[in-house]
């Protein structure tokens, strides 16, 4: 059995499918000879003499028409030989050393179940290091933008979700868990997966060391999104939680200073959000100089509102001795 098959489902731009296959082949790339499996679902380009002229290194699945990913992606599987399942996307250029990396990483834990690569754009900057929920339950794409060696994104960990883009699974595990679901198309099939294998207990992961360039979309329709999203939120609106500010919190990029009272001070890093710095600075200024006024207020408030019961209560007792003395 091969130790690893990586599935490729692809629909025309013939030209990536090429690129991508020819970096796979690279025998620099890692020390593993994955079993690679294309699946050509319906493309109508040159896609088909692609994998014609390849045909001695790649598995072939022809579908007759456009089924969507998560057929594709199960009909890639179920030819495939591995022990271990790579789904792909044919718009990535792997760069050396990804597979091994991922392979070493999933295998280090038990109950890791699905793992997914740091991807980035030409550019250099991120495109995925791990998705978050937002407080609608929109998934993002947390660090989009950063730059690829940045800190926040230098960190393999666990998330709720990771796109299945560049995804790592055990082939028992894949079918233990039923797949890919097809009810969503071309969208929300990885973040489904993602949820079904955390129900089973396996946690879902990033890890950093693994890295692909990624020319994100560049294959995909968005025009069922918001279909998907529906879909995705009736099964797991219930599960999934906000948790986009617990990462920022927890790698520095927010942080939040605490006055005496509130309005606490908010600072977000610049690289998270979009301020004019300058006009931050004065509001932050202005807002700890009336914190301080208003407290200091409170202060003498509650200090002179003391001094005045303390008199008054010198005043009782006064009286009362004087009338004490009367009586006597």
């Amino acid at each position: 059995m091969t130790t690893c098959s990586i599935v490729i489902p692809v629909y025309n731009r013939a030209a990536l499918t090429t690129r991508c296959l020819d970096v796979l082949f690279s025998s620099s790339l890692d020390t593993a000879s994955p079993e690679i499996v294309v699946v050509d679902d319906g493309s109508t380009d040159s896609t088909a003499q692609v994998l014609v002229d390849r045909a001695d290194r790649v598995r072939v699945v022809r579908h007759e028409q456009n089924l969507g990913f998560a057929r594709a992606c199960n009909d890639g599987a179920a030819v495939a030989t591995g022990e271990w399942l790579l789904f792909l996307n044919n718009d990535t250029l792997p760069q050396a050393g990804w597979l091994d990396t991922l392979l070493r990483y999933a295998s280090s834990g038990e109950r890791i179940g699905l793992v997914g690569s740091k991807l980035v754009f030409p550019n250099g900057t991120i495109q995925h290091a791990g998705i978050v929920f937002d407080r609608d339950l929109t998934p993002r794409h947390i660090y989009a933008g950063f730059r690829a060696d940045h800190p926040a994104v230098s960190k393999s960990r666990e998330f709720q979700v990771v796109t299945g883009a560049c995804a790592l699974i055990r082939r028992a595990l894949f079918d233990e868990v039923g797949g890919f679901d097809a009810d969503f198309v071309n969208g929300y099939e990885d973040m489904d997966l993602c949820l079904r294998l955390r129900r089973l207990g396996y946690g879902v992961h990033y890890c950093h060391e693994s890295v692909v360039d990624h020319l994100e979309s560049a294959t995909r329709d968005h025009a069922l999104d918001q279909q998907n999203h529906e879909l995705f939120l009736e099964r797991w609106a219930e599960v999934v939680r906000q948790d986009d500010v617990q990462y920022y919190l927890e790698d520095g990029l927010i942080d939040i200073t605490y006055w005496e009272q509130f309005p606490a001070l908010l600072w977000v890093s610049p690289h998270l959000a979009v301020v004019d710095r300058e006009r931050a600075n004065a509001a932050e200024r202005l807002l700890a100089k009336r914190s301080q006024q208003v407290f200091d207020a409170l202060k003498e408030n509650t200090r002179l509102r003391i001094e005045l019961l303390e008199a008054e209560e010198r005043t009782r007792v006064t009286s009362e001795a004087r009338g004490a003395e009367h009586l006597a």
